[in-house]
């Protein structure tokens, strides 16, 4: 569903009663025909919601932890000849969950018109009850339900005529804006008439001319433009700033686009790459206001005039027929904000140096920005830079993602979701800005899930593949665009017995093409014969896990450097930081007075005070 149409649809069936939620800050349509609004605002102790379907039954929303009904926390509403109810129920299967011995769901109000039921009840993010899942700022999976009558009173709810779940995350720190500029021009960056190829993964790139601008803009709002029914097959969207080229190959509005990374696509198109990121979007990002002291720059003296739009279409069903208009909208402006607004992207290589071993439950890979680049660049803006904003990438097999920076040794959190989903690319703002400065490490940690896999699953481009990246959104702009990271060969194979290899992080080969040296029995096999050959089970993929984080990593950075123009390529084999105080888990407690012992989020108070003594505060 398009953005536009959610608008309206949250118009027309919240009608005259939308003053009631005025203090609902936050809302979603949960079901693709718009007939279940869910509406919400929390603080630091409860969350409050409303629910408005378009049903006069009975009305189930629920938090699983994998988008099932086994495990499920849910409540069930409905009104009554004028009454609302509301139960608090637990599903230890497939069937009508039965109430709650607590019932910690509290009913606020209900009422229902000719078409609609309306529900709004609140409970505390954490109860202590085992059967409540701890709502915190992990993605969620919200199921939702209903039944277009009223349960009987003897045998309660009848079974749901709807349903469906829905990823979120409700506990968000979305940027509104606070004032909008008094001159606000908008572009759309987008496809068109493109047709989507009928296989699983494709990245499309197309090229688009920006509109002549004399002097500096500002870009402070990025809103998608998803064509209608395509909303589950655009996955993301990147759009670079090319440099100035005059010669570079030109593409008419109407030209549909290439393949990114075949040879059909012109060979100057791909040094937009090496320009800045504009926009990043995944799905379920929704629209990214920057905060009012930050834009993106455009049309300044490092701008050529156009950007390089490359699409992730998942087409998993292999559709044939689909076209694409899909991009995104630029709202931008001549008032110019404080800041320059940067991305850079942390990652892990993106090709087969990333090895998931098959069965493996909680698997682990970290990559990192090295410090000395990191210092190289920062150098040169001679200023630290503030990060607000990260949002992480993996795909079907990530499970918990985290961003973290290690400063003299300790380490803090600046990005986690625990519950993490690949089709929720949400950028996740932070409460407080955090500061990046010379000396510190960026890190980021992807945890897998592979028990159902038979085969190592690789790094790469296709859904079918794996990535581990974190996108940072900071200020001011520095000219460092990427960092990537990835245990050194002869760490990878060194593992199944490999002692010498023809590799060099000077002047790297790709890595499938690695020659083995010695053993002389194994000079025959080639790197992904190795891996192969290697049986994997869970306890193997943890001894390897742990064999990559004690060798040798090969980081990589690049930027052009606005002081001479050069881009500079920083390569360096080194180990993998450790932090010596790593960041501290959350730790659960829960008075047992009420009779219940669950889950309760609270800060060891040791671990609080070094984080106040550095004046870092603990983010997402």
């Amino acid at each position: 569903m398009s953005v536009l149409t959610v608008a309206v649809v949250v118009a027309l069936l919240c009608g005259d009663s939308a003053s009631a939620a005025t203090d609902l800050i936050h809302h979603e349509v949960l079901d693709e025909n718009g007939d279940f609004l869910l509406f919400w605002t929390y603080d630091g102790a409860q969350i409050e919601l409303e629910a408005r379907v378009r049903t006069r039954g009975w009305v189930g929303l629920g938090l699983s932890p994998n988008g099932g009904m086994p495990g499920s926390d849910i409540v069930i509403g409905w009104v009554k000849d004028g009454q609302a109810y509301l139960t608090d129920r637990y599903a230890d299967e497939k069937a009508l969950p039965p109430e709650d011995e607590s019932q910690d769901w509290e009913l606020l109000s209900g009422y229902e018109n000719d078409t609609h039921t309306v529900l709004r009840f609140k409970r505390k993010l954490q109860t202590c009850d085992v059967r409540d899942r701890v709502i915190n700022k992990d993605t969620q999976r919200v199921l939702w339900a209903w039944n277009d009558r009223d349960p009987d009173d003897v045998t309660g709810p009848a079974y749901h005529t709807h349903r469906g779940v829905r990823s979120s995350i409700l506990l968000r720190n979305d940027i509104e804006a606070e004032s909008l500029p008094n001159v606000i021009r908008s572009h759309d960056v987008v496809m068109t008439n493109t047709a989507i190829p009928s296989k699983q993964t494709t990245y499309w790139c197309k090229l688009v001319e920006m509109p002549p601008l004399q002097t500096k803009h500002h870009i402070f709002k990025v809103q998608p433009v998803i064509t209608p029914g395509n909303e589950g097959v655009v996955h993301h969207i990147l759009v670079y700033k090319c440099h100035i080229n005059p010669n570079r190959t030109a593409a008419p509005q109407e030209h549909p686009g290439h393949e990114c990374f075949t040879p059909n696509m012109p060979l100057d198109w791909k040094e937009c790459y090496q320009g800045n990121l504009i926009a990043v979007w995944g799905i379920g990002t929704g629209d990214l206001s920057f905060p009012s002291h930050v834009g993106y720059p455009i049309g300044d003296e490092d701008d050529g005039g156009q950007v390089l739009m490359e699409v992730h279409y998942d087409n998993p069903e292999q559709k044939e027929g689909m076209t694409d208009n899909s991009g995104l909208r630029l709202l931008y402006t001549p008032e110019l904000r404080q800041h320059d607004v940067g991305v850079l992207l942390v990652s892990q290589s993106v090709d087969h140096a990333l090895v998931i071993p098959p069965r493996a439950v909680e698997y682990n890979v970290d990559n990192f920005c090295h410090q000395e680049c990191l210092d190289t660049f920062l150098d040169e803006a001679g200023e630290p830079v503030q990060v607000f904003g990260v949002m992480p990438h993996a795909h079907l097999l990530a499970k918990k993602m985290r961003t973290t920076l290690i400063r003299d040794g300790v380490e803090t959190v600046l990005s986690s979701d625990d519950n993490y989903d690949f089709n929720l690319q949400y950028i996740r703002m932070l409460e407080e800005e955090v500061t990046i400065k010379k000396g510190d490490t960026i890190m980021t940690r992807c945890t897998y899930n592979s028990e159902h896999k038979t085969e190592p699953v690789y790094g790469g481009l296709s859904t079918e593949n794996e990535m581990c990246d974190s996108f940072l959104f900071y200020y001011p702009r520095m000219s460092l665009r990427w960092c990537e990271s990835h245990a050194h060969p002869l760490n990878i194979l060194g593992f199944a017995g490999v002692q010498e290899i023809g590799y060099s992080s000077e002047a790297p080969v790709f890595i499938d093409s690695i020659p083995i040296v010695k053993p002389a029995n194994m000079s025959n096999m080639t790197y992904l014969d190795v891996v192969e050959s290697i049986v994997w089970g869970q306890d193997k993929a943890q001894q390897y896990s742990q064999h990559l984080r004690s060798g040798n990593f090969v980081s990589r950075c690049g930027g052009k450097m606005q002081t001479d123009g050069d881009t500079i390529l920083y390569t360096k084999e080194s180990l993998l930081p450790h932090p010596t105080v790593p960041a501290a888990a959350p730790v659960f407690t829960c008075s047992t007075s009420s009779g219940t012992v669950g889950p309760q989020l609270s800060a060891p108070l040791p671990f609080m005070a070094v984080m106040t003594s550095l004046t870092i505060l603990f983010t997402l």
